[in-house]
């Protein structure tokens, strides 16, 4: 009962994280950044779906492992949420100093984005590794 809750969680969290990650990719490409070359993602452009289909694939994948019994390929979800932790670091400090010189709500509600999804890989992380030392 308590593994099957445990695993309800995770699959939760990860889904959670995962729609951030999308979000933060659809977001960025509304930033006046989008427009600085021509490999920016732009919104509804092919490559922005193309970025949140591979996303979503590497979440989606590994996911539908775990839900089918092999546990030990947390340790790929973990790698990709690393990949997210190190994203949102990298996007907060981009988000910061671009908000110093324009100040664009869609910057204020990236680094919203990015904090929570900050915060919601570091719930994964606790949730998947504290249940497995019981």
């Amino acid at each position: 009962m308590i593994e099957q809750k445990n695993e309800c969680k995770v699959i939760s969290i990860t889904l959670v994280s995962a729609v951030l990650f999308c979000s933060l990719i659809v977001i960025s490409s509304l930033l006046p950044l989008a427009n600085s070359g021509p490999n920016a993602n732009k919104f509804n452009s092919f490559g922005m779906w193309l970025s949140v289909g591979i996303v979503l694939l590497l979440y989606i994948i590994p996911l539908i492992i775990y839900i089918l019994g092999i546990r030990a390929v947390r340790f790929v979800l973990a790698f990709v949420l690393v990949i997210g932790i190190l994203s949102d670091f990298s996007l907060i400090a981009v988000v910061f100093m671009s908000n110093l010189f324009a100040k664009n709500s869609l910057y204020t509600l990236m680094g919203v984005i990015c904090i929570a999804s900050l915060i919601v890989n570091v719930i994964w992380f606790l949730v998947v590794f504290r249940s497995s030392s019981k």
